[in-house]
């Protein structure tokens, strides 16, 4: 994999590790608890965001807001 096929991976992992730190701020979550986010790439160039461990009472939250949102209209 070439330097800027990583960098590429990279910015997409960063962008999606905001993205679920805002949404996770949004259900009220405190920053406190969302340190251990992290965006990674994979060997072969693939954007991931590393969660970690959370609480498991912000577990319950995301899952409340994952069932909301998959249940709601379409």
């Amino acid at each position: 994999m070439e330097m800027h096929e990583w960098r590429g991976g990279w910015d997409r992992a960063e962008e999606a590790t905001q993205a679920l730190k805002s949404a996770l701020e949004g259900l009220g979550v405190p920053e406190r608890q969302t340190v251990r986010l992290r965006p990674t790439v994979s060997g072969r160039g693939t954007p991931w965001v590393d969660v970690g461990m959370v609480p498991a009472h912000v577990a319950v939250r995301i899952a409340e807001a994952v069932a909301a949102g998959a249940s709601g209209p379409s």
